[in-house]
């Protein structure tokens, strides 16, 4: 049941950086299109490119996070009965790097909503964008969490090592 759901959360966070990037894509294009051909560009695409981007962005650290996908350099090769070791200290690291981003962007919400920031053309509440990027901050630390404590599945390529 918990592996039924936390697979649908996956494919919706998949899926809302897919539809997030078709928008990004659709966007500049239009605007590009608009600017070089009609000289006429979008003038509010800048602003929603911004939302855009942070909705991709934060959509799919948790999917990263659950998956140990990040980006990993190996400096100094880790013998075998230490990997594990590697691996709880890169989602500890990790879980306490966005639980701080977490912290902050919940802070600088709370504030934008006190003032009523709203972007300046779509007038879009700051603070909701604010939120959504707290809360998936939140839902990557649970993944970071989840990776350490659920073993990596075998096959599974976890800091350039594949799993046996």
């Amino acid at each position: 049941m918990a592996n039924k759901a936390l697979g649908n959360a996956v494919r919706a966070l998949e899926g809302a950086g897919v539809a997030a990037l078709f928008i990004l894509m659709a966007v500049v294009l239009i605007d590009v299109i608009g600017r070089n051909l009609l000289n006429r560009p979008l003038p509010w695409g800048t602003e929603l490119l911004e939302v855009v981007l942070a909705v991709l962005i934060f959509a799919l650290y948790p999917v990263l996070a659950l998956r140990s996908g990040h980006i990993s350099v190996d400096l100094v090769p880790v013998p075998r009965a230490l990997q594990v070791s590697q691996r709880v200290l890169s989602g500890g690291v990790g879980a306490v790097l966005f639980g701080i981003i977490a912290f902050c962007t919940a802070r600088q919400a709370i504030r934008s909503a006190d003032y009523g920031d709203a972007s300046a053309l779509l007038q879009i509440p700051t603070a909701w964008v604010l939120w959504g990027m707290c809360a998936l901050s939140v839902a990557t630390v649970l993944g970071f969490v989840v990776a350490v404590i659920r073993p990596p599945a075998k096959g599974m390529v976890v800091h350039g090592t594949t799993v046996d």
